[in-house]
């Protein structure tokens, strides 16, 4: 069972649908807004809310940050490539090499903020980091549909097939300016880490190389927090404009 902590993390909970609702604990003493609209969601939703002491909710708590709120959970539901084959998204960000979840979770929220419909992820259990990843994407994990490829050359083939086209953050001779380039759509942009970077099999399934140019002389790359930022709300803008 996963404990989710604070009114962001379980209010997408409540509100996305992707994971199993056991109940929540809600301080007794306090009282707000986001409190009132949690209480409400949950009687809409079936979800059951026993009332604690702040200390009762410290106790299960892995932090002191919960403001009086924790939703005991299952992991959410993840998909494989079949749900993308089937459900066409217009934009879908694929993170390879990024260990962090809190970093992880500050691209996912980006993602979803510039209008990613779908974030894909290297094929592991998620489930151990799914608390750092609802706070740092301040819920936004479960606002998207989390993606896992289960053989990378195939999955990506698959997608390329499908439509997608594959536009990935890598620079190299042929690199195009991220500023300068007519993103078609439907769109699977790929972040790396920057120990790891990319994959193999996403970098030999690409349509095109992306760079972000600098005003100075900066040799050394962005992390992918940064970059993400960046591409990802120039891609926003350019759809926007059409």
């Amino acid at each position: 069972m996963i404990i989710l902590e604070g009114a962001l993390s379980v209010k997408a909970a409540i509100e996305s649908k992707q994971r199993k609702i056991h109940y929540l604990w809600m301080d007794k003493t306090k009282e707000s807004k986001d409190f009132d609209y949690i209480k409400r969601i949950s009687k809409e939703k079936d979800v059951k809310i026993q009332y604690k002491t702040k200390e009762e909710i410290d106790e299960k708590a892995s932090g002191k940050t919960h403001g009086g709120l924790i939703a005991f959970c299952e992991p959410r539901e993840i998909h494989d490539v079949e749900y993308l084959l089937k459900h066409k998204a217009w934009f879908v960000v694929l993170i390879e090499g990024v260990e962090d979840p809190f970093n992880l979770g500050q691209m996912i929220r980006t993602a979803y903020a510039s209008g990613a419909t779908a974030v894909i992820l290297s094929k592991r259990d998620w489930s151990s980091s799914e608390v750092t990843l609802m706070k740092s994407s301040a819920g936004c994990y479960d606002r998207m549909q989390i993606i896992t490829l289960n053989n990378l050359d195939e999955d990506m083939k698959a997608l390329k097939e499908k439509g997608y086209h594959i536009a990935i953050t890598h620079r190299e001779d042929t690199s195009v300016d991220f500023i300068d380039y007519d993103y078609p759509f439907p769109l699977l942009l790929a972040f790396g880490g920057e120990l790891r970077g990319l994959s193999r099999s996403v970098i030999q399934a690409r349509d095109v190389s992306l760079k972000i140019n600098y005003p100075t002389q900066t040799k050394v790359a962005l992390n992918a927090v940064s970059a993400c930022a960046i591409v990802c709300f120039e891609v926003y803008r350019k759809r926007k404009a059409v």
